[in-house]
Order: C-alpha cells, then sequence, then structure tokens
C-alpha cells in the first residue's frame, strides 16, 4: 500500500494497523478520509469493522482489498456499508479506479465481483424458492386453515371457537406451523407468509 499511494500525491497515508479494533481506535482520534480494509483480521473484522465506522462517521469511504471471493463475504461487506471491493490480485490501478469512484460517490465492483454477486443472487434465489414450495406443501390443510386465522389476527380462543376445537389442539397447530416456516414468534410468521405468499 506505501508504495502504490507513494507514487501518487493526491493520497497520504495517515496511519494503518494490523486489526479492526486498530482502525477503530484511530478513526476515533485522527481525520480519516478512506479505510482500506481486508475481511479477515482478528478480533474485529473487516466486515464488523465497516459497520461500525460508517456509524462513527458515515461521510468516511471504505473499501475492502481482500482475497475473500465468497458471494456471502462480499455481500455482507457490500451491505455493512463498504464503498468498494477489489480482489488483492487485481493490481494498483483497480485500487485507484475504486478511491475515484467511492470519492465521486458510488460503488465499485468490477467484474469478478459483480459474477460473483449475480452467480450467488441467482443460486440463493433458486434455493429460497424451493425451500418455501416445500414449507408449502409441508403444511396440512388444518394448519393452512389455522394459519389464515393467525394472519387475519385471531386469538387462540377466536380459532379454536370457530373452527369447533380445543385450545390445546390450536396450540399443537400453532406451533408445528411456527417450526415447519423455521421462524420464533406470530410476529415473524405474519410477517414470513406475507412476504412469501405462502397461502396462495
Amino acid at each position: 500500500m506505501k508504495l502504490i499511494f507513494g507514487r501518487h500525491s493526491d493520497y497520504e497515508i495517515v496511519g494503518s494497523g494490523s486489526d479492526g479494533h486498530a482502525i477503530l481506535d484511530f478513526i476515533a482520534c485522527h481525520e480519516v478520509d478512506i479505510v482500506i480494509t481486508d475481511i479477515n483480521m482478528p478480533g474485529v473484522n473487516g466486515i464488523e469493522a465497516t459497520e461500525k465506522i460508517k456509524l462513527i462517521n458515515p461521510s468516511i469511504k471504505v473499501i475492502a482489498v481482500s482475497m475473500v471471493n465468497d458471494y456471502a463475504s462480499v455481500h455482507k461487506m457490500l451491505q455493512s456499508g463498504a464503498d468498494g471491493y477489489v480482489l488483492k490480485n487485481a493490481g494498483a490501478d483497480e485500487l485507484l479506479k475504486a478511491l475515484e469512484f467511492a470519492e465521486g460517490g458510488e460503488v465499485y465492483i468490477n467484474k469478478e465481483i459483480s459474477d460473483i454477486l449475480l452467480k450467488g443472487f441467482r443460486f440463493n434465489q433458486s434455493s429460497e424458492a424451493k425451500r418455501i414450495k416445500a414449507i408449502r406443501e409441508d403444511l396440512t390443510q388444518r394448519e393452512k386453515e389455522i394459519l389464515g386465522f393467525i394472519v387475519k389476527g385471531y386469538s387462540n380462543q377466536q380459532i379454536a371457537d370457530t373452527l369447533y376445537i380445543s385450545i390445546p389442539t390450536v396450540k399443537t397447530h400453532r406451533s408445528n406451523i411456527l417450526s415447519k416456516c423455521d421462524v420464533k414468534n406470530t410476529a415473524s410468521l405474519v410477517r414470513f407468509v406475507m412476504e412469501n405468499n405462502l397461502l396462495n
């Protein structure tokens, strides 16, 4: 990094550190415009550090420079607020290009990173669609019926009275539905049903 930026008078290295804690400690005491970070670091990793940097000062630009090229890591890094993602083997010119994009208010990803994100998105979409289909097929007719009442806001007592079944039976069905949909509570269940159009 020192060699790269030593040749460019537009940039000045004001500090460096070996982990996320060092980054956070430094920006808390010094004026910084850009942070260049890896993902894999001891203590606070690059993803966590980026989230905290953006909370401390959203105007600081964060560029990830890493050998990590899996979808989950790239996606999480960008979600955390990173302004660019450059693979370590990309070269100095690409890093400088990422800085220019970030300074202009744009997020920089090259074709290789874009392809990783696209392939990962397609795979995740396909996997999630299969999961939703499996859940829909796994729900019994009675569970779907009760699920419809839950979405409408019916209490256990109201569901029991409407379907002429006992409250313990309603509670058992509700518990099974939560388990099959892999959610923890009624609010999450209703949101999950609505987002995935589970009753149609």
